[in-house]
C-alpha cells in the first residue's frame, strides 16, 4: 500500500488512534453541555476525573485528571518517539522491563507522598509523572510490537 511497511502502516496506526484517543479526552469544553457528559462517561471507567485534580478551559474540565492527561500525552509521544527510542530498547533487550517498571516508580511516589504526610503533589507533578510514565510504556509496549510485527512480516529461510 503506497510502498509503506507494515510495521510503517502500524505505527500510523498507533500515532493516530492514541493521539484521537487524547484530543477527545480533551473536547468536553468545547462541547455542548449534554456532550460533554457522554466524552465524560466514556472516560469515567479508566479516570476518576476530580474535577480539582483536572485541567479546566473556559471553567469546564476535560474529561481526565492532571495525572492521566500526562499519562495520554506521553502516550502519544512514546509511540511517536518508538523510531528513535528502538535502539535504546534493543540495547536493554529484556533488561529493559526494568526500566518500565522504574518508570512507575516517580509516578507512585507522587501518588502516595500526599497519604504519607511527606509533601501535596501539585498538578504539574502529576502531570508530569504522567507523563514520564505514559512516554515509558508507549515506546516499550510500542517497540515490542513493531518488532513482532516485523518478525511475522520477514520472509523465511529456504526451505
Amino acid at each position: 500500500m503506497f510502498g509503506l511497511s507494515r510495521v510503517r502502516i502500524i505505527w500510523y496506526g498507533l500515532l493516530a488512534s492514541t493521539s484521537g484517543l487524547l484530543l477527545l479526552a480533551l473536547l468536553p469544553p468545547f462541547l455542548p453541555a449534554e456532550l460533554q457528559g457522554v466524552v465524560r462517561g466514556c472516560f469515567a471507567s479508566v479516570c476518576h476525573q476530580m474535577p480539582s485534580r483536572s485541567l479546566h478551559v473556559g471553567g469546564v474540565p476535560v474529561a481526565i485528571c492532571d495525572r492521566c492527561s500526562g499519562i495520554y500525552l506521553g502516550v502519544v509521544l512514546g509511540v511517536a518517539v518508538t523510531g528513535w527510542g528502538r535502539s535504546l530498547w534493543a540495547a536493554l533487550g529484556k533488561q529493559g522491563r526494568y526500566l518500565l517498571l522504574g518508570s512507575l516508580v516517580p509516578l507512585g511516589v507522587d501518588w502516595i507522598a500526599p497519604f504519607l504526610g511527606l509533601w501535596q503533589n501539585s498538578p504539574v507533578s502529576r502531570a508530569l509523572t504522567g507523563l514520564l510514565f505514559g512516554i515509558v510504556a508507549a515506546s516499550y509496549v510500542t517497540d515490542r510490537l513493531l518488532r513482532r510485527v516485523a518478525r511475522a512480516a520477514a520472509p523465511e529461510g529456504p526451505s
